[in-house]
């Protein structure tokens, strides 16, 4: 049923809990294949005061970022592989699971509240709106 699961992670509370559930998921099922989607919001940029690198920095950041999920993976023995992308973050992890045909997305819900939600919309949201395959949002 879910042989390919793609589970959205950002660090956040809620996207650990996905991570849990889609770990669960992948066990119950005897998925083929757990991959572990990261995406950085494309942010506007000035020329920098200082020279620095910035691509070298966020790489960096990143792969902190992922450390935990990593080591979770690792320890339950699940065959797993991690990607990192630039962009819209709903419509990157949409794209990237319809391209490479999921069966099911994870995903933690934001809570960042009604009215934020409503001003900056809802990366899970929109995942759902997008996604071609099942989207389960885990609170």
């Amino acid at each position: 049923m879910y042989n390919k699961i793609l589970i959205a992670f950002d660090g956040s509370p809620s996207s650990a809990r996905a991570l849990m559930h889609g770990t669960e998921l992948a066990k119950k099922f005897e998925s083929e294949r757990v991959t572990i989607v990261h995406v950085n919001k494309n942010l506007p940029m000035q020329e920098p005061v200082m020279t620095i690198n910035l691509d070298e920095l966020i790489e960096e950041e990143d792969k902190e970022l992922l450390l935990p999920a990593v080591k979770f993976l690792s320890d339950s023995g699940i065959e797993y592989e991690t990607h990192t992308f630039e962009g819209d973050p709903g419509h990157v992890i949409a794209s990237y699971a319809n391209e490479h045909g999921y069966d099911a997305i994870v995903i933690g819900s934001t809570g960042k509240g009604l009215i934020k939600e409503a001003l900056l919309g809802s990366v899970s949201h929109n995942v759902a709106q997008l996604a071609s395959c099942p989207v389960i949002i885990v609170k």
